[in-house]
């Protein structure tokens, strides 16, 4: 922006000297834009927008003023002013030993201001005008800090929105707008701007937090998916302490794969320091699957009842085995409501603590791991075999005080696979923790500042990634895989299961093709048996047996009954015999192809969005900007093509101004309202969870740098707002100016 600037040569320490000099700072800019006395306006607001846009145009930015009012309470002129008008205000204080803060004051007593009155036709006209400026324009590389220039449009906040539900923050959301569109001054808003949009969320939830949630999983049952179901529980001032749920989906998979379930409790996933507790097993693709999920006040045995019991009221029947940690609570709640089921602690959990248990050097540099591994982790051992190990593990390296070992050692039944490998399906546990994969999983999705309903809908975003995911590999499972050993069982698996467990299957049937040496075999009243060496299991001894008639088949080794499929042993019992296919008796059909929809009995209505014409406005939206991406695309760098898509563009935008019947819309009416989705109610009958101190909630640790500064207090700062030195600023500030 030129400015014009005259040659003066006075003091440069003189008041007149500044005062001269502001005055001939008047902004450069055509005549149509620039007020001028007797122009004539429809309303205020319109007066208001041309001021601004002349503002902008020429390099400051304006504000609303005094304004003046008949008896009838009508406006009969109103003061448009530079948002450099006015004095600074003067932070002085009479108490020294307080340290002020560096500030700036960007007013100036600028003079230039609009005036307009009331012409009696219901409309308006300019009375004064001032266009001198006492200061400088913002020029090409600030001109993106100006007020004028800084505002979240609806694209804005979507993008604010949609980030935050990947757990990325307006500081990055602001660096990831800037990469898309290529530069700071072309994004229309600060970091700041995107950090206060964030902020407006959290107030508008505020207190109907709860509320908010609750309603929202009403209308999902009635209105989206009526296979939703959800429990809660108040405490006696009315304040969220528990929350269950499970969708349709997550029902139909546990009906399917619901015979292990594991769950660990997380930590700093919302601001109310709740436990945040996933319920989860293992699908057909030997991925894990989320079946349901609890936020609880507290982690102790109480809390962890009432899961359970709402796990039980919602899925409508119990599990083949649990695997926990070794959290004392949980182990009691799940004795008292389910009785009878098969409790197990994760392997992997416990294995993890050997360094910090035993010492990070001796458990690395040693063999204590690796041997103490042989006997921990093996399938095939009886329980004699691993107890003996274990014992002269430990002796060998002396360690039979250690009161942690023995502990775990009294606890082996719990954990060690040799205590249930004739369990049905319990090997599943053997795989490394399923809870803690899950749970640092949704973290990405999540942060701990977070209010409930931002969390669920953080939450609902990894469910859809998770659910992606599993569509994928069920879509991979319509490609046949290629065959290793040409036979033609091998080829019955690769039609039945899904991909990730044919190979499995697969490897097996290799293995079956291998070594093994045939100790004895003989037939007996239809009943053909095999007494065989393996040389990949340190040469133990199976015993097959194979019914010819019924095709029932049995092998010592257990693997079926663990997991699901045959073993080795097994398939060349099956290829001695002439069977070249799968007995369809050992196909277990949670390891099928498309099994959640082939044999799950809870029929899913098909899901629907609450609100129909926000879908259909997001559809058409997104429709609109994969073709504007394909006119770029198409367009190929011809610097003509794109000439003529911009000259389009500001055609069809010009229109659209013209004639668009929405004004700029509230953000706590519109926006914020679609993230949550759900408006706020004025009755708050649910009120939001009162903090917890959990693990993740506790006081934090002091650094050393902080600790040395002596334990000195925070110092006091002036608040612009009630005038008063205090801990708190303007913007958090509770009194009154």
């Amino acid at each position: 922006m030129l400015n014009n600037i005259n040659t003066l040569d006075p003091s440069p320490n003189s008041d007149d000297f500044i005062r001269d000099l502001g005055d001939d700072w008047i902004p450069d800019c055509s005549i149509e834009q620039k007020p001028y006395v007797g122009q004539l306006f429809p309303d205020v607001d319109t007066s208001f927008t041309f001021y601004h846009q002349y503002g902008s145009s020429c390099g400051f930015d304006s504000r609303r003023s005094t304004e003046r009012k008949n008896k009838l309470k009508k406006t009969t002129r109103k003061y448009f002013l530079c948002s450099r008008a006015g004095s600074p205000e003067d932070d002085t204080s009479e108490d020294v030993s307080i340290k002020k803060r560096k500030t700036t004051s960007a007013k100036c007593d600028c003079p230039a201001k609009l005036i307009i009155a009331a012409d009696g036709n219901c409309g308006f006209f300019v009375k004064k005008f001032i266009e001198n400026h006492n200061h400088s324009f913002a020029g090409k590389g600030t001109m993106q800090f100006l007020r004028c220039s800084r505002s979240l449009t609806e694209f804005h906040k979507r993008f604010i929105i949609d980030a935050a539900r990947l757990n990325i923050g307006a500081t990055r959301a602001h660096a990831i707008f800037k990469s898309m569109i290529g530069s700071y001054e072309n994004v229309g808003a600060t970091v700041v701007d995107f950090k206060k949009f964030s902020r407006d969320i959290k107030e508008y939830i505020g207190k109907h937090d709860a509320d908010i949630l609750i309603q929202k999983f009403k209308d999902t049952q009635t209105s989206s998916d009526n296979n939703f179901r959800f429990e809660y529980k108040t405490d006696a001032n009315n304040h969220l302490t528990q929350l269950f749920w499970a969708n349709g989906v997550g029902r139909r998979n546990f009906e399917v794969f619901g015979d292990v379930v594991s769950f660990d409790a997380t930590y700093r996933t919302n601001k109310y320091g709740m436990v945040f507790i996933p319920f989860i097993g293992i699908d057909n693709h030997w991925k894990s699957v989320t079946f349901a999920a609890a936020l609880l006040e507290k982690e102790d045995a109480d809390n962890y009842k009432w899961a359970c019991e709402a796990f039980k009221k919602i899925f409508g029947s119990s599990v083949k085995c649990i695997v926990t940690d070794q959290d004392p609570a949980m182990k009691i709640a799940i004795e008292e409501c389910f009785p009878g089921v098969k409790h197990r602690l994760c392997m992997w959990h416990i294995m993890k603590k050997f360094p910090a248990k035993l010492g990070t050097l001796f458990c690395a540099e040693s063999p204590f791991m690796d041997k103490l591994k042989i006997f921990v982790w093996s399938d095939h051992s009886s329980i004699d075999e691993f107890e003996d190990g274990w014992n002269n593990v430990i002796s060998e390296f002396e360690l039979s005080d250690n009161t942690w070992l023995k502990e775990m050692f009294a606890l082996r039944s719990y954990w060690i696979p040799a205590f249930f490998n004739d369990e049905p399906m319990v090997g599943l546990i053997r795989t490394t923790s399923r809870s803690e994969s899950s749970n640092f999983f949704f973290n990405h999705f999540v942060q701990k500042g977070d209010t409930l309903s931002e969390f669920y809908l953080c939450f609902h975003s990894a469910l859809e990634k998770q659910r992606n995911n599993n569509g994928l590999l069920n879509h991979k499972d319509d490609l046949m895989p290629i065959p290793k050993n040409k036979k033609k069982i091998e080829k019955d698996a690769a039609e039945l299961y899904t991909k990730t467990m044919f190979y499995k299957i697969q490897e097996e049937i290799t293995a079956s093709c291998g070594d093994m040496v045939m100790e004895d075999m003989f037939v007996a009243d239809e009943v053909k048996s095999l007494k065989l060496r393996d040389p990949f299991l340190k040469n133990k001894t199976f015993e097959v047996k194979l019914n010819l008639t019924t095709y029932d088949i049995d092998c010592s080794c257990n693997l079926y009954t663990r997991v699901g499929y045959l073993c080795s042993h097994s398939f060349l019992c099956l290829s001695l015999s002439g069977i070249p296919f799968i007995p369809r008796q050992y196909v277990n059909n949670r390891w099928l192809k498309r099994a959640e929809e082939r044999f799950s009995t809870l029929v899913l209505s098909e899901l629907s969005n609450l609100n129909p014409e926000e879908d259909a406005k997001r559809t058409k939206t997104r429709d609109c900007w994969f073709e504007f991406q394909g006119c770029i695309s198409d367009a190929s760098g011809d610097i003509e093509q794109i000439d003529f898509i911009h000259k389009s563009l500001t055609v069809m935008r010009n229109h659209i101004k013209d004639h668009s019947k929405l004004g700029d819309t509230a953000p706590k009416d519109t926006s914020i309202s679609d993230f949550i989705g759900l408006k706020v109610v004025e009755e708050v009958t649910i009120l939001p969870p009162n903090q917890s101190n959990n693990k993740g909630c506790r006081k934090r640790i002091i650094g050393a740098a902080e600790k040395s500064l002596g334990g000195k207090k925070r110092q006091k700062r002036k608040c612009r707002k009630c005038k008063k030195f205090a801990f708190h600023d303007s913007r958090n500030c509770t009194g009154q100016s």
